[in-house]
């Protein structure tokens, strides 16, 4: 997580530096400087700089709840979920692309001790190094949580 909020910063920098000379610009205007369509030159170049401040922090922050929210959910299947099999019934692509990785649906059969087996459908990006574990008729180990079958969320292939 402290590498993450680094490159957050890091992203963030170039923001604050163009922040930095909108504000300085706008008190350095002259009082009775226009822009071309005849607004306040001042009051453009502060508006520009809270921009330039406030909307990369607030992309950052949702960024930052994202993560921890996706974090939580993992820490939670790990906690409560339970560790068995899935036949991988249907493989279809989505068409989407993520670094060079397939998005793929897929179409799962779970086999999880003590549970009776039950279907559930699974969205995820499969790098390419393990496409060739995950294949109509193959099984892969898989955490699922079989108290929430329909949630795809809850369920997470154990690639090797």
């Amino acid at each position: 997580m402290g590498k993450a909020i680094g490159r957050l910063l890091l992203f963030n920098v170039p923001f604050f530096l163009i922040s930095g000379f909108m504000f300085y610009s706008g008190w350095a205007a002259d009082e009775s400087a226009l822009t071309d369509d005849g607004y306040n030159l001042k009051t453009f170049f502060f508006l520009m700089g809270t921009g330039f401040l406030v909307i990369p922090l607030a992309t950052s922050l949702g960024i930052l709840i994202w993560m921890m929210a996706k974090r939580k959910r993992i820490a939670e299947l790990v906690a409560t979920g339970k560790q068995g099999t899935a036949v991988i019934l249907d493989l279809s692509d989505t068409g989407v692309t993520i670094n060079d990785d397939p998005r793929v649906k897929l179409l799962l059969e779970i086999h999880i001790p003590n549970y009776q087996p039950y279907q559930a459908r699974k969205t995820v990006t499969i790098p390419l190094i393990y496409m060739s574990q995950v294949q109509t008729g193959s099984t892969v180990q898989i955490l699922a949580d079989p108290e929430q079958p329909d949630d795809e969320k809850r369920i997470a292939l154990l690639l090797k």
